[in-house]
Parts: structure tokens; C-alpha cells; sequence
């Protein structure tokens, strides 16, 4: 039977653990004070009692927190009769006379048709650097009542900002009202933002022959326009070369970044790198700088593995986003062992110590060791392998080489927990208690639908001891909604991986649940086969999420299309069967996988890449691979890193670490064993 959304939160609020969703009434008034106020209002809402909640939301605003107050403000003009919230909105601006604040009041008095009034409360923001909701707000009210000031204030608002929704909405509702828009630029803009980048092509020229439209951002759409819109790259590289010299100076980064997009697509590899080279030194911040860079050293690797260590030697010190360029290297790391470079692997192992992000890191030590370890490095040092090993250790939050260099080295049981215990990259967290008592309010009066999002709001400000108690909070919420318990899972897997300290058992335990327990369980003994891989593979294919369908059409926990589904039916000599059924669903990825395995005689790990990538690829692959290390069977951990298929890859990872994680927090099993089992 279907729970109402009032029942589960019923049972959320009398959940019993670590205090959350136990206390009476009396007790929780006590604990919370004035603040209560607030929580008993969203109660009283929950169950339609619009009275009570709005006494007391009032009572809250009064005498509560700071941050309380302003949250039953805000709620105040959301609820009672259009005089009540009015009068709320307007009390909520006076009070705080901000932006977020004059939104609520724009928009209510909006709704009211009270136009004119929404010109004059904001006729102070500034619409170059004011939320673009506002903006969208007043634009729409001076559209209204035709007011002479629009056209100049749009201009702005669309010649100086990045396009959003908000833009597309509002030319939307001008053509409505207006029924046409003769400014070339905000047509160029609308026309560029819903990707009709051909029809954007053809505005160009009548945009950019006016001064006043020369600025980055429209530069940027016009290189955008050209690079989706045409097929003439090298004519469009010729234009942009062309603007370049006449262009704003602080435009110069755009014309260079897409002219040397343009001579890449066409081929010319010395004019793409001195185009994103010039960009890079014209870029005004360190986003920018780091695009160009990533289209150097990448332009760079199209032509050979050295002569991208040799971009990567020059400018290396340059990357300033470290985990932007992760991507980077994880194709340098595909093409240099496709093209056995083993010893330019290791010399590129030693250039980016420490100058590339803990996972790129990482990847490169282990993979170096295993390399020496194999011999395909000649000429290595003694012990020189095990130093790799214990770098791979450093691995931030990739847990994948970490288990890996744990099996190569033999650790200990107990440097095995230190180290699981200290996965992910350490970020500094000012906790906020004001923010972490909102939290815990929302839990202990069992609230769970409004966690989420107040959590992803204050995230900066929550330590990680409030972010595991919500966690635990709403797994227990999700076993009756399960939106819940992605939520949970969501925000300790985040925790795990950048927090202030090392996270413990508990944490590890929310991040990799055991849900559908007992299916799984049942499962896993008919097909004979591990539960910690079925954990793994359920939580790397749907996070748990049992109604989460893909772009591509496969259906629930395990991610199975209809066409593979319907097959196991057969074998399984099932007519009839509902994918979206989770017990159904877990047998038959369970089923899928098994069967994989036997396919590919007993290989867990290249059933792992045939769940993700097909079995006849991956066969495919193995003889690829025998031919590219040059031996009959290559070791499967090297074997992964020359798959041609990003998306395998790192499946492979993810169910590999998912399946240490679970056996060495379930089933007591080491991880060096796991990574045996599943590689070997």
C-alpha cells in the first residue's frame, strides 16, 4: 500500500534514534525555546491548520533566532490571504531590505498586478549585477505599462551578462506583448541560448557592426554560434582572427580561444596552440586561463604523448583549477600506455607529483608501480615500486587506487581502517550553529522534507558530525520514502570525500547503505554470488534511486533496458514481470551480472565492463589489449586503464571500490581480498 506523504512524515517524526523525532512535545519546546514556534508552524501547515501555522510563524519571527525569524518571515508570505502575505512581504523587506527579501515582495505584488509598484521598489537595483529573477520581475512590470526606461536597462541586462532562463523567458513574453523584437542582439542571444546556433550564424554581422554590442560575453556567443553553426572552420577562424585586431581588448580572449578552436577542427595544429596560447595570457581570470590551457595541453596530445608531456613541462605550473584537468590526464594516461610510452609514463608521474590533483596523482604512482612491478619499466630502481604504492596511498577521494595499492602492499588490518578512514581531501568548514540548529530542528520535529535543501544551501557553514546525524535522520525516513534515503546517501558520500576530518565507520556506513537487505540477500544466495558485489554494482548504477530511468532508457536500481531485461526473462522462463518492481529488478541485474561471469569465464571484473560496455566490446578489448602490452593476458587493473571507453572505466572503478567498501564494512572481509577476487 502507497504511504501519504502525511503518514511518512508521521513516521519520520516518531522515528527513534541518537534523539531525532523521540521527545515529546515539551521536551522539544524546551530544548528549541522560542524557536519551536517555527517547526510546529510547518507541522500545522503539513496538516492544512493554516491558523495555528500562522500564529505561529508570527511567535517565531518575533521571539526566535535570527536566522528562525527571517525563515518564519519568509514563510509568512507564503501562506493566509493575498492582504496577509502582502503585508508579510512587506514586512520582510522592511525588516531586512535585501535582494532576497525584495524578490518575495516583487513577485507577490506582481502576481497582485500591482505593476507600478513593482517599478518603483526596484528602481534602486542595479541590473547588471541584481538576481536576474528580479530583474525579470521589473522588466516584465515596465513591459506592462510600457515604461520609456525598459529598452535602455534591457540592453544592459542583456549585453552584460551570462544568458539564463530568466532572459529566454522574458524575450519569450516580449514577443508575446510586443509581437516582435527588433534588437538584433537579443534575438542573437535568445537564438544562441536555445542552441539554434545556424539562425544565430546569420545575425553575426548585424550584431557586432554595432559598438555599443562589442563586449566578452557577446563575443563568447558569436565563437559558440560559429562553432555549432557552421562546418567552414577555417573561414570562421579567419573571422575571428579578423575581430581579434579590432575587437575591445577585453575581448581579445574570446576572439583567440575560438579561432583557435577553429584552426583545431580544421586541422592546423600550429595556429590552434598560438591562438589558445594568446588567450591564455589575455584571460582575466583563472577559469578562463584554465580552459585555455586545457585546449593547449589537449590540442597537444592529438599530435603525440611527448609533445604533450612537453606542453605539460612548460605550463604546468600554470594549472589553477587542479581537478579541471583531470580529464586531461586521464587521456594522457589512455594514449600512453596504447602507445607503450612506459618510460614517459613514469616521467610524467614524477613531473606532476603534487602539481596535479590527489586523485591524478594517485592514478599515475599506481599505475607506474604496476608497470615496474610487470616490467614493462626497465632499468627501476630497488624497492622503487613499493614507493609508488605507498604515493598511490594519497589518493584524496579516490578510494579505487587506495584499495588497489592497499592489496599490492600487503597492509595490515589496522593500516587498512587508518586508511579507509581517511579517504577523501580535508576543506575547511566554519560551522555555523544557528544553520546546524535549523537542521536538527527540522529532524527532531520530523521534518524531513525540508532538509535537503536548507542543507544544500548552508553546506559551507554544517560540520560533518551535523551532516552525518540528518543523514542518519533521513535514511530511517527513507525507508517508508525513498527520495529520502538518496538524500542521506548524497550527502554522506559528500561528506566522506571533503570534510574537515576523517570520516568514521558511521559515515562510511550512510555513504554505502545496505538497502534492500533482504532482497539482496535472497538474491545473491540463489545465484551464488557475493552480496557485496550486488551492493556495489546497485549503488554505482542507481544510487539506490528504484525509479530513476536513464537518458538511454534503462529502468531502476540496476539499470537494465527493456531489450536485455526481456532476454532474462526467457532464460529465467518468466512471461510475465515488471522492471520497476525492485525485487524483480535486483534479481535480474543480479541474474545479468552472473551470467556475464560465467560468459567470460569467471572474470568478475570483465563482467563489471560488459554490464557497462557489452561483452562483445570487451571481448574485443582483451585482444586489443593482448596486442597493445604484448603478452597472451594482461593484468585486468592494467587492462582497465587501456580501455577506450571513458564511461567503462570508470564504471570498472566504481563497482571495484564500491565492492571494497561493503566487504570491509559488512563482511568483514579485507579489501586486498576483494580487489584478488574481483581482478583476478
Amino acid at each position: 500500500m502507497k504511504l501519504s506523504r502525511i503518514t511518512v512524515t508521521t513516521l519520520c517524526f516518531l522515528l527513534a534514534f541518537s534523539g531525532f523525532g523521540c521527545a515529546q512535545n515539551d521536551t522539544l519546546q524546551k530544548k528549541y525555546g522560542a524557536d519551536a514556534s517555527y517547526f510546529i508552524a510547518l507541522n500545522a501547515l503539513r496538516e492544512n491548520n493554516t491558523s495555528q501555522a500562522i500564529r505561529c510563524l508570527k511567535d517565531a519571527a518575533k521571539k526566535g533566532s535570527p536566522l528562525i525569524s527571517r525563515k518564519a518571515m519568509e514563510k509568512l508570505t507564503e501562506v493566509g490571504s493575498i492582504q496577509e502575505r502582502t503585508a508579510s512581504c512587506r514586512q520582510l523587506y522592511k525588516t531586512f531590505s535585501d535582494e532576497s527579501s525584495l524578490l518575495r515582495y516583487a513577485k507577490e505584488l506582481y502576481n497582485q498586478k500591482e505593476y507600478y509598484s513593482v517599478i518603483s521598489k526596484t528602481d534602486s537595483i542595479n541590473c547588471r549585477n541584481s538576481e536576474n529573477e528580479l530583474v525579470y520581475y521589473r522588466f516584465l512590470s515596465m513591459l506592462k505599462k510600457n515604461d520609456s526606461r525598459l529598452k535602455k536597462e534591457l540592453r544592459t541586462w542583456i549585453s552584460d551578462r551570462p544568458y539564463t532562463s530568466w532572459h529566454s523567458k522574458f524575450y519569450v513574453e516580449f514577443k508575446k506583448i510586443e509581437g516582435s523584437y527588433s534588437d538584433s542582439l537579443a534575438e542573437f542571444r535568445w537564438l544562441v541560448y536555445n542552441k539554434d546556433f545556424a539562425a544565430a550564424t546569420e545575425k553575426i554581422n548585424s550584431v557586432l557592426e554595432l559598438k555599443a554590442n562589442r563586449k566578452p560575453i557577446v563575443f563568447s556567443d558569436t565563437g559558440k554560434a560559429l562553432l555549432y553553426g557552421t562546418k567552414d572552420f577555417q573561414s570562421a577562424a579567419t573571422f575571428m582572427d579578423s575581430l581579434c585586431k579590432t575587437s575591445p581588448e577585453n575581448c581579445r580572449f574570446y576572439c583567440n580561444f575560438y579561432a583557435g578552436r577553429f584552426y583545431e577542427k580544421n586541422g592546423d595544429t600550429a595556429k590552434s596552440l598560438e591562438r589558445f596560447t594568446a588567450a591564455m595570457e589575455q584571460a582575466e581570470s583563472d577559469a578562463l586561463r584554465d580552459n585555455a590551457l586545457w585546449y593547449i595541453l589537449n590540442t597537444s596530445l592529438k599530435d603525440s604523448a611527448q609533445d604533450a608531456y612537453d606542453s605539460l613541462s612548460l605550463h604546468l605550473d600554470n594549472l589553477k583549477d587542479k581537478e579541471y584537468y583531470n580529464d586531461f590526464f586521464d587521456t594522457l594516461s589512455v594514449r600512453l600506455i596504447s602507445t607503450q610510452k612506459w618510460d614517459l609514463y613514469k616521467k610524467t608521474t614524477d613531473l606532476i607529483w603534487n602539481k596535479a590533483s590527489p586523485e591524478v596523482c594517485s592514478k599515475f604512482s599506481y599505475i607506474t608501480a604496476r608497470l615496474i612491478q610487470t616490467g614493462f619499466i626497465k632499468n627501476a630502481a630497488a624497492g622503487e615500486a613499493s614507493e609508488y604504492l605507498r604515493k598511490a596511498l594519497n589518493s584524496g577521494s579516490d578510494l579505487y587506487y587506495k584499495i588497489l595499492a592497499i592489496e599490492k602492499l600487503g597492509l595490515t588490518d589496522k593500516d587498512i581502517e587508518k586508511e579507509f578512514c581517511s579517504i577523501g581531501n580535508r576543506i575547511e568548514i566554519t560551522a555555523d550553529t544557528e544553520k546546524e540548529n535549523l537542521l536538527y530542528g527540522y529532524a527532531d520535529f520530523g521534518l524531513a522534507e525540508y532538509i535537503n535543501d536548507d542543507y544544500q544551501e548552508y553546506r559551507e557553514n554544517i560540520s560533518t558530525e551535523c551532516a552525518k546525524k540528518i543523514a542518519q535522520f533521513l535514511s530511517k525516513c527513507g525507508t517508508e520514502d525513498e527520495k529520502f534515503l538518496t538524500q542521506s546517501i548524497r550527502i554522506a558520500s559528500r561528506r566522506v570525500f571533503n570534510s574537515e576530518k576523517n570520516p568514521d565507520k558511521e559515515l562510511l556506513s550512510l555513504a554505502f547503505p545496505q538497502n534492500y537487505r533482504e532482497t539482496v540477500h535472497k538474491t545473491c544466495d540463489f545465484f551464488e554470488q557475493p552480496e557485496y558485489i550486488l551492493y556495489a554494482l546497485i549503488r554505482s548504477e542507481s544510487f539506490f534511486d528504484s525509479k530513476v530511468i536513464s537518458h538511454a532508457g534503462a529502468v531502476g536500481l540496476t539499470q537494465l533496458m527493456e531489450s536485455t531485461a526481456g532476454d532474462i526473462a526467457k532464460k529465467l522462463k518468466l512471461t510475465e514481470y515488471d522492471l520497476t518492481d525492485t525485487d524483480t529488478n535486483i534479481m535480474f541485474g543480479s541474474f545479468y551480472l552472473e551470467e556475464l561471469t560465467r560468459r567470460l569465464d569467471g572474470s568478475i571484473i570483465l563482467a563489471v565492463f560488459s554490464y557497462n560496455g557489452g561483452i562483445s566490446r570487451v571481448r574485443s578489448w582483451v585482444k586489443s589489449a593482448a596486442m597493445e602490452f604484448g603478452m597472451k593476458k594482461v593484468p585486468h587493473d592494467l587492462f582497465l586503464e587501456a580501455l577506450p571507453y571513458t564511461e567503462t572505466r570508470e564504471y570498472g572503478r566504481k563497482v571495484l571500490s564500491a565492492s571494497g567498501m561493503y566487504g570491509w564494512l559488512y563482511y568483514d572481509l579485507s579489501p586486498s581480498d576483494i580487489a584478488k577476487e574481483i581482478l583476478k
